[in-house]
């Protein structure tokens, strides 16, 4: 979605006192390939630190930015306009908080699970976007910065929006599904990815169940029924809807599938069968 310079104001709860409303084509945490018309957020990582190129985008000519109020001895020489956060990834996840909210009747769809969440997100986006204007977080932007970066950068007019959540850590899944406010949520799988992070594998249940945390009565929890966690995720869902839908192998999944193990094709196949 376009940006302009009050309304990132507005979204970080700063008063606006300039004359000049700048107008931003999207937002970008990236300064090797920012365009002029972008706004910048500088990301601290543990190898990097984006304030050290706000002086670079400025020379390109972009012309706004966010500054952490500690790292602003590192903007040198630069007339960018600077506005001044305490955090710049926590300002990231609140302009993302604040796109959400304007989208009030998108049918946002959020996947997590230990494994298959990009390849669901892609297939269904593929399927979705041949009947109504659908947008996915692009490749594996999946973590606390990635995941708001796609969602401050939907485009307009978007009906259906889905976005995979990832996690490294415990709490990560509840603060992305606090921002992206699902109406559908759905659970993959749970396996063992990330254990080292958890002490045991329900604990790694218990972080992805919080995806099914801001649903309301009229939402959908999709959950997978073979897992041994699947009781446990129903519970969980069924405290804010009732509108769930089990999937798996087992006979009483809503929607069913069978495991092939084995195929017999032949080496040659008929010509009348080729189409």
């Amino acid at each position: 979605m376009p940006w302009n310079l009050k309304e990132i104001y507005k979204a970080l709860n700063k008063k606006f006192k300039h004359t000049e409303n700048i107008e931003f084509q999207k937002i970008s945490i990236d300064s090797r390939n920012i365009n002029i018309k972008d706004f910048y957020i500088p990301i601290v990582g543990d190898n990097y630190d984006g304030h050290n190129f706000i002086s670079d985008v400025s020379n390109i000519g972009v012309k706004a930015c966010l500054v952490d109020r500690k790292k602003e001895y590192l903007v040198k020489n630069s007339s960018i306009h600077k506005i001044l956060v305490g955090n710049t990834k926590e300002s990231l996840q609140l302009l993302a908080s604040y796109a959400r909210k304007k989208y009030k009747n998108l049918h946002m769809i959020c996947i997590t699970g230990s494994s298959g969440k990009t390849s669901l997100k892609e297939w269904t986006g593929k399927v979705l976007k041949e009947k109504v204007k659908t947008y996915i977080n692009p490749g594996n932007f999946n973590n606390e910065i990635g995941m708001p970066l796609s969602l401050v950068n939907m485009p307009l007019n978007t009906k259906i929006c889905i976005l995979e959540l990832g996690m490294n850590k415990k709490g990560e899944i509840q603060k992305l599904t606090k921002i992206a406010l699902p109406t559908i949520s759905i659970v993959t799988n749970i396996g063992l990815a990330h254990i080292g992070n958890f002490k045991e594998p329900k604990d790694i249940a218990k972080e992805k169940a919080s995806i099914y945390e801001y649903l309301n009565k009229k939402s959908f929890a999709l959950i997978p029924n073979d897992s041994e966690y699947s009781k446990f995720l129903i519970k969980k869902a069924s405290n804010k809807t009732q509108n769930i839908i089990l999937f798996g192998t087992k006979k009483k999944s809503v929607v069913s599938f069978k495991e092939i193990k084995h195929t017999h094709l032949p080496h040659k196949m008929p010509q009348d069968t080729l189409c």
